[in-house]
Parts: C-alpha cells; sequence; structure tokens
C-alpha cells in the first residue's frame, strides 16, 4: 500500500481529528473540575453510591445564584456530565425527578425515548450540560465511581 492512497490519508486524517477531540474534551473537563474549588460554597458533595438526582441539580443552580455567580449563555450555566451520570439523573423516577416532570410534555418526554448521544447537550434546572465519555473516574476501597457532573 502507497503511503498517498487516498483511503489511508483519510483514515489517519479522521483518527487524528478524533483524538484531537479527546483531547479538547479533556482540557474543558479538567478545567470544570478545577473551577468546583474556587467556590467551596456552590460544591455539593454526594454520599458515596448515591445518585445525582433532579434536586441535585436544582441545589447547585441555586447554591451558584446564592453567591451572584453569573451564567454563561443564554442566561444558563455550564456543566460537564459523565453518560453514567446522565443515566443516573435520567432514571430517578422520585416524585419531583426528571423523569417525573419531563413525561408530562410529550415534546420533553423523547428524552426519555431516545437517550442523548455523547455530542448532545442536556438543559436541565438552569444548567446546561455538555456529555463527555472523558470524564475521569475515582477509586475508593477498590470500587470505580464516575464523579457526578459539575456545575460551574
Amino acid at each position: 500500500m502507497a503511503i498517498d492512497d487516498p483511503g489511508l490519508l483519510q483514515n489517519l486524517a479522521n483518527e487524528l481529528n478524533y483524538r484531537l477531540a479527546l483531547t479538547l474534551n479533556s482540557l474543558v473537563q479538567i478545567t470544570a473540575d478545577s473551577a468546583v474549588a474556587v467556590d467551596s460554597l456552590v460544591n455539593i458533595q454526594l454520599a458515596n453510591g448515591s445518585y445525582l438526582t433532579a434536586n441535585n441539580l436544582r441545589s447547585a443552580v441555586q447554591s451558584l445564584v446564592s453567591v451572584n455567580a453569573r451564567p454563561l449563555v443564554n442566561n444558563s450555566y455550564g456543566g460537564v456530565i459523565h453518560p453514567n451520570v446522565v443515566r443516573d439523573v435520567l432514571n430517578d423516577t422520585s416524585f419531583n425527578g426528571l423523569t417525573d416532570i419531563v413525561k408530562r410534555d410529550p415534546e420533553m418526554a423523547k428524552m426519555l425515548y431516545e437517550l442523548p448521544k455523547n455530542d448532545d447537550v442536556i438543559k436541565f434546572a438552569g444548567v446546561t450540560f455538555k456529555q463527555t465519555s472523558t470524564a475521569p473516574t475515582v477509586t475508593i476501597s477498590g470500587n470505580t465511581y464516575v464523579p457526578k457532573g459539575k456545575v460551574a
């Protein structure tokens, strides 16, 4: 196979683009992780083994409002979230949880049937989340956990 083969060059270009996207994604994640340490008043810790819920998201947003944090674009805060955490939030069937809220509106209920793709954004409670599978994991006592979504 010649090095000037168009198919080979296209595959190399695709792989390099994919790796560049992962690198940029990691930079955004690292920035979001360090942003939580800016003000401990807005860092909401959950116990190990507990899940992120719609109530946690609303509490995080209100914590930001209480310290006069300015929203980003379109009067919304920004966040980075792992797909496994998105699953937890979508599976929250408690009263006033995300599923309980969106099931009442046919347009919003589509979120429950068509899970968000990795390049989708998720908007809820004044936060626009970017989903990323490159969020780091944490090992505690031999168990691997995915850190909860972070709101900034």
